[in-house]
């Protein structure tokens, strides 16, 4: 049981990712961990999903907390320069690679 998770450009390890290429580290919460790593091996999922089985909200209640919570992921995309893009449309999250930024 290896402690940390490598995709691309990233390692996910003690709730920290960082950017092999450009030492760029960056922490996440408990649940940004949570949804990140579900993401990554699954690589697909419903918003959903996320809601009521990872920050653990019933389905009937109304809330934009998986947005926010994908928007402070992808900004720490961005402050550590990862080839990873979390992307969403309409209730479907991925994560794909953007391959022009791993060059």
């Amino acid at each position: 049981d290896k402690n940390f998770l490598e995709i691309e450009d990233i390692i996910i390890q003690n709730q920290n990712i960082y950017n092999i290429k450009n030492k760029k580290t960056q922490s996440l919460t408990e649940i940004e961990c949570k949804i990140l790593i579900y993401l990554i091996i699954n690589k697909l999922c419903s918003k959903e999903y996320i809601k009521e089985n990872i920050l653990n909200i019933k389905s009937s209640i109304e809330t934009n907390s998986v947005d926010t919570h994908l928007t402070r992921i992808r900004k720490k995309f961005d402050i550590i320069n990862t080839a990873l893009i979390i992307k969403s449309k309409n209730n479907t999250v991925s994560i794909e690679t953007n391959q022009k930024n791993l060059d």
